[in-house]
């Protein structure tokens, strides 16, 4: 299975499990057909590494829950770099493989009690 089908599963398993989650994934995945497209991208904000799927919902601590998926390639160091940068800033960040495993720390992180705000 590709990422990009990868990431459609799981999408579709949060829409299906947790209709009331907010979430958002990345343009990172995203096909880029052009020098113009990739350009526009960067200059509207882009960073090398972001990583594929954010989950906006506080639980356990954590404010958000940010996945890099992967199914048969390896993480970049630019995209370790960035899960390390999310965990050190106090988020749930993980490099998950398959959809099982993703599967499985999506619901892990969304059944943990609520984190209050302020």
């Amino acid at each position: 299975m590709s990422e990009d089908r990868l990431q459609s599963r799981v999408v579709r398993y949060i829409k299906e499990t947790y209709p009331d989650v907010k979430y958002c994934s990345s343009i990172a995945g995203a096909y880029i057909s052009s020098r113009v497209q990739r350009a526009k991208i960067v200059r509207n904000g882009y960073v090398r590494g972001k990583n594929d799927l954010d989950i906006y919902e506080a639980r356990g601590g954590y404010f958000a829950l940010f996945l890099e998926l992967k199914e048969n390639a390896y993480p970049t160091k630019a995209q370790k770099d960035w899960i390390a940068a999310m965990n050190e800033r106090g988020y749930y960040a993980e490099i998950t493989r398959g959809y099982e495993q993703t599967i499985n720390t999506i619901d892990k992180y969304l059944s943990m009690p609520q984190t209050k705000g302020k």
